[in-house]
């Protein structure tokens, strides 16, 4: 054991003593930056020179050479020597005095200069009179002709001079004073040390390293923007040669904007594909042109009688040969002879020819389809009685023949009308029948076992030729199934019984579902429409009598061929039913159980089904009851154990997280058992779609992560398993297929789930959703990074690609703009109304109806609102609202949101300029003051601002008509100054995230109230934040992509740059790299000292065992 553990210590000085190494060289690990190592000290090159004979920092000093010359801009050193008066390598030094930084008399020791000149007789120089000692042993004379002032003569015929002694100037210091102070407030000690610490730009000791090349500000600690050749103005960051292409501003730190490019942003993006954002570089569009332009910039049109995206499809055959319209190939003047559509690519139909196709043929021998579509020739001559090239004229004969001809033509015509007319009616009588039968959403319908009419049965799909399906009648000899309709007339259903499919290339997916959504989404409508609707197959088993109380809904009712055959109870000869089917996924046979949610009658046979056929995971969609309507059985426990039938179902854990909870279930049944995980998404409403794709995918990815081995089916269900439970299976079939093959099928996906069970997707708004969903994640891809390989992977997706030249971390914000759209005017309907928009600060960042907070507390010239949403953290619904810094005139509306939401705490991220007349001072400043709103009153309880990162204060807040009174503790950031982007380090924001944190352990309840200015751009950074390590603490793992994605949702403007982006990446690093190197100290404290750290011993667990186990309980 001690071998061991000698072992061990030894391993662990090493990696202490080499993460000790590593952070001395770096810049935040030293006492020293790393500009101030020997081998990093180059001289700084200026800005332009100083101008009106000035020199030095910041051009503080003034030339004093003789003739009046210009000095050098930097040291002040004089071409033509220093003026009379005035000496030292600057010229700065009045000759009159010794300059000396010890405060005390001069003492030479020799009597000639440094030059060898002599002291000159104090006879031939000025006296110097009232000096109080008359005569001393050793006298002190000035030399005005030497070097320095003053030489050292021991005649003691020379009369004693006084030279005064004088510290260095406030500005310099030294021996000398030949250094400069450069300190905040311009003024240093006798020894160049800054009371107040550096002025920005310098640093080390005394401040005399002016920062290195690519950084600049306090204390270096900031990173030149894109600068031309790297070099920054080390005060202000400004760069003196401009840009690199792709940047501008002062500082170069601003990417151009969306539709800019290249050096000062000057050029215009060309027609990209999407919004026309390009390569801020290059401008070259990464992922194409629009339709109609071609080129790597895209700034080509079309040419040569192409059209669409990168011009790669031939026009169609335009009249007279004309181009057709670039982008969508419509040939506008119509299509030469023999074609016809907006693309004149559909030759003529048969009995038509001509321009467009609108003529139509003669009477030809084999009728009106034999003539050509180009000429309208008929090729094997005219019908008698007809003549000419196209068979259309007439040969003339007598009066009465005419007439006889238009009499029978006429009679022709009227029965013709006769029988459309009839065929008409037919089918809309079909149709209203139909409607009856199938019109009625599953989930709208009335439950069976409530004594509803039973929706009439399809027993058997007869398909023909034309697509239609011929439904048998039913016989009355079946006793247990009902009879279809009013008669016994066959009828046709509306099914298509032809395969279909609608393959869509990755690449192409994002053009392809923006084309469909045109004009209110007609494309997909017309594709929805082909599906087959309705029941399709046999299903006797779930029409028999006995079996009916088993089925939710009348009409969605398993099929005999796929439905989930359960083992016979002794006695019960149909006990073998469950509404539940079987469907494939993608290359795998019975992938997915769907199945109802269970009614009472059923909770038993549901738990049958579960563990006989080896259930491991089931997916629940629907809540047990929405809008006031019971939707499925509450078939689980709470907590503890309860039996259903055979099966005893005990419930070990519960995992809540904002849109979803993970149950673990532990089944037992005949002295066996297994874990069941139980998935349940609580926010999708009925009859809908989720608002946006992000919540789904990651709660579909955490079913997919357990077991993902098992070749057992996923059983899914919602209230009827059909509507959600078919996006569900959708969006999981097509994304293992675009896995495998690059493209996606959702149109034969659905209709093969439709061949198994009745109406799997049961809207439009779902059938869009799976595309949208689809979208998104292969946009997206796989961004989670597991805890354990945060570094390596940051660094990796920090790094171009040298094809595209982008990092993944810019092509994920690429992403992000492109899923997340800006909010539409009916969204944010009572922020448009008159009487409240003169309290939005900004009229482009407004909160949606569906997410903002209402307020209810009732207090003078108020409404209910105010500018403010509700944001989701990883396991809370309502974690954050996000508000504006408070109007003048919504002080009051600021209070009520925190009294009615029962928020305890409020993050302030802007500073407070009094200047500023649109700013509200929400909180009373002085102790015993109070400020009142309405009924709510507000008292200063305690305010501390000795710290430089974050400022506190404790307020009472107290309803006086309801007696009530809580505390309110605020943290103001003042790590952040107003011009920057981003906080001064990320340090000091995750000081203040785990200020915040400590008080929401003691004390703090409700959401967190976090605002800024806007309400967005600083106030998004730090929620992302928090829900970055939110979920780190409980997944241990880091999504900001999905994190950031979650929360635009609600607010689009929140993370607006790269900037902002990669700021959350570097913060989680930084929290990492510090929790590592506490951990190694910890662990070396503890193994030197005692052996022991936690309740462990050296010999239970091997070092990196007791790293994972160390780090596992150390998350903020």
């Amino acid at each position: 054991m001690a071998e061991s553990l000698r072992k061990q210590l030894g391993l662990l000085t090493i990696l202490y003593l080499l993460v000790i190494s590593t952070k001395a060289q770096d810049h935040y690990g030293t006492n020293e930056p790393r500009s101030c190592l020997p081998h990093h000290d180059k001289r700084w090159e200026p800005p332009p020179s100083c101008k009106n004979k000035t020199f030095g920092w910041k051009c503080m000093h003034t030339c004093n050479c003789k003739y009046n010359a210009k000095c050098n801009p930097v040291t002040g050193e004089c071409p033509t020597g220093c003026k009379e008066g005035f000496y030292g390598t600057n010229c700065k030094l009045n000759n009159n005095h010794i300059y000396d930084t010890r405060g005390i008399s001069y003492r030479g020791n020799v009597d000639i200069t440094e030059t060898g000149t002599k002291c000159l007789n104090w006879k031939y120089v000025r006296r110097v009179r009232n000096n109080d000692h008359s005569f001393w042993a050793r006298n002190y004379c000035r030399n005005e002709k030497s070097i320095k002032p003053w030489c050292y003569v021991s005649k003691t015929e020379y009369e004693f001079c006084n030279i005064p002694i004088h510290v260095c100037p406030p500005d310099t210091f030294g021996n000398g004073c030949i250094h400069e102070c450069h300190c905040k407030n311009g003024t240093c000690d006798q020894n160049g040390v800054c009371k107040f610490g550096c002025a920005p730009g310098w640093t080390c000791q005394n401040c005399q390293k002016r920062c290195l090349n690519g950084t600049y500000g306090e204390s270096c600690r900031k990173s030149c923007g894109y600068c031309k050749d790297t070099k920054c103005d080390p005060e202000t960051g400004i760069c003196f040669d401009g840009c690199q292409a792709g940047y501008y501003g002062d500082t170069c730190k601003k990417s151009c904007p969306d539709g800019r490019y290249g050096y000062g942003c000057i050029y215009k993006c060309g027609n990209c594909s999407i919004s026309n954002i390009c390569d801020k570089v290059t401008g070259v569009c990464k992922l194409g042109c629009l339709p109609g332009f071609k080129g790597a910039t895209c700034h080509d049109p079309c040419s040569d009688h192409h059209y669409g995206k990168n011009c790669h499809l031939p026009c169609g055959y335009c009249r007279k040969g004309k181009h057709c319209d670039p982008q969508n190939g419509t040939c506008y003047d119509g299509c030469a002879s023999g074609y016809m559509g907006d693309l004149c690519r559909t030759e003529c139909e048969d009995g038509h020819y001509g321009e467009n196709c609108n003529m139509t043929c003669g009477w030809c021998v084999k009728g009106n389809k034999a003539c050509n579509r180009y000429t309208g020739h008929c090729l094997s001559g005219c019908q008698e009685g007809y003549e000419g090239s196209t068979c259309a004229e007439a040969v003339v004969a007598s009066m009465k023949g005419s007439t006889t001809a238009a009499v029978v033509a006429a009679l022709l015509a009227f029965v013709l009308f006769v029988f459309v007319a009839s065929l008409v009616f037919h089918k809309y009588r079909r149709n209203q029948k139909m409607k009856n039968n199938f019109g009625t959403s599953a989930e709208d319908a009335p439950e069976t076992h409530e004594g509803s009419k039973e929706t009439d049965p399809f027993l058997m799909a007869i398909p023909y030729e034309n697509g239609c399906t011929y439904i048998p009648p039913t016989t009355h000899s079946s006793p247990d199934i009902s009879e279809i309709g009013e008669t016994d007339e066959p009828f046709y259903a509306n099914v298509n019984t032809k395969k279909m499919n609608s393959p869509v290339p990755l690449d192409e997916l994002y053009d392809y579902i923006q084309g469909n959504k045109m004009n209110n989404n007609a494309g997909f409508k017309k594709e929805f429409k082909q599906l087959p609707e309705g029941l399709l197959a046999m299903c006797n088993t779930a029409r028999r009598e006995e079996n009916k109380d088993k089925n939710r809904y009348k009409d969605i009712i398993a099929y005999d061929h796929s439905r989930v055959h359960l083992d016979l109870i002794p006695g019960d000869p149909y006990s073998d039913y469950v509404n539940a089917s079987y469907l494939d996924g993608y290359k795998r046979e019975k992938a997915y159980t769907a199945s109802q949610g269970p009614n009472k009658a059923v909770v038993k046979d549901f738990w049958r089904m579960v563990w006989q056929t080896n259930i491991c995971k089931i997916v629940m969609l629907t809540d047990t009851v929405e809008a006031c309507k019971k939707k499925c059985e509450k078939y689980w426990p709470d907590s503890g154990t309860q039996k259903y039938g055979e099966i005893i179902v005990e419930n070990i854990d519960n995992a809540q997280f904002t849109d979803y909870v993970i149950r673990t279930f532990k089944l037992n049944s005949n002295e066996s058992s297994r874990i069941v995980k139980h998935f349940h998404f609580t926010t999708w409403s009925d009859h809908g779609a989720p608002t946006y794709p992000t919540t789904l995918l990651i709660f579909k990815r955490k079913v997919k992560m357990y077991n993902p081995d098992s070749l057992d089916p996923i059983l899914v269900h919602c209230s009827a398993g059909s509507g959600r439970t078919g996006t569900f299976v959708a969006l999981d079939y097509c994304m293992d297929q675009a896995k495998a093959e690059s493209l996606v099928d959702v149109l034969g996906c659905v209709q093969l789930m439709r061949t198994n069970r009745v109406n799997m997707i049961q809207n439009l708004d779902q059938y869009i959703f799976v595309y949208d969903a689809l979208l998104e994640a292969v946009k997206a891809g796989d961004t989670t990074i597991p805890m354990s390989v945060f570094n390596e992977t940051y660094q990796k997706w920090g790094t171009a690609d040298p094809k595209t030249l982008m990092t993944k971390i810019e092509e994920q914000f690429q992403v992000l703009h492109l899923l997340c759209p800006p909010f539409q005017r009916d969204e944010c309907r009572a922020a448009l109304e008159s009487e409240n928009l003169s309290k939005n600060r900004f009229k482009n960042i407004l909160p949606a109806n569906r997410c903002r907070p209402y307020l209810y507390t009732v207090a003078d010239d108020c409404n209910d609102y105010i500018n403010a949403v509700f944001l989701p953290g990883y396991t809370k619904q309502i974690a954050y609202i996000v508000t504006q810094m408070p109007l003048p005139k919504t002080l009051a509306d600021f209070w009520r949101l925190l009294y009615d939401h029962q928020s305890d705490t409020v993050v302030m991220l802007n500073e407070f300029d009094r200047n500023d007349k649109t700013c509200g001072l929400y909180w009373p400043e002085e102790y015993g003051y109070t400020v009142e709103h309405g009924p709510l009153i507000i008292q200063l309880l305690s305010s501390s601002e000795i710290d430089p990162i974050v400022a506190i204060r404790v307020f009472q807040l107290r309803h006086v008509g309801k007696g009530e009174e809580r505390a309110i503790k605020q943290f103001q950031f003042k790590a952040w100054p107003s011009q920057q982007k981003l906080p001064n380090s990320t340090a000091s924001i995750l000081r203040l995230y785990q200020q915040v944190q400590e008080w929401l352990t003691q004390n703090g309840r409700g959401p967190i109230t976090v605002h800024c200015m806007d309400g967005a751009r600083r106030s998004g950074l730090f929620c992302a934040i928090c829900a970055i390590f939110e979920r780190m603490k409980v997944d241990r793992e880091v999504d900001v992509f999905q994190t950031v994605k979650q929360i635009r949702v609600n607010r689009p403007q929140f993370i607006e740059d790269v900037e902002q982006y990669d700021f959350c990446y570097k913060v989680v690093q930084q929290y990492l790299n510090s929790q590592s190197i506490a951990l190694l100290g910890c662990l070396l404290i503890c193994l030197v000292a005692c052996h022991v750290c936690l309740p462990l011993t050296a010999s239970s667990y091997s070092f990196p065992e007791f790293l994972i186990f160390r780090s596992s309980v150390s998350l903020p």
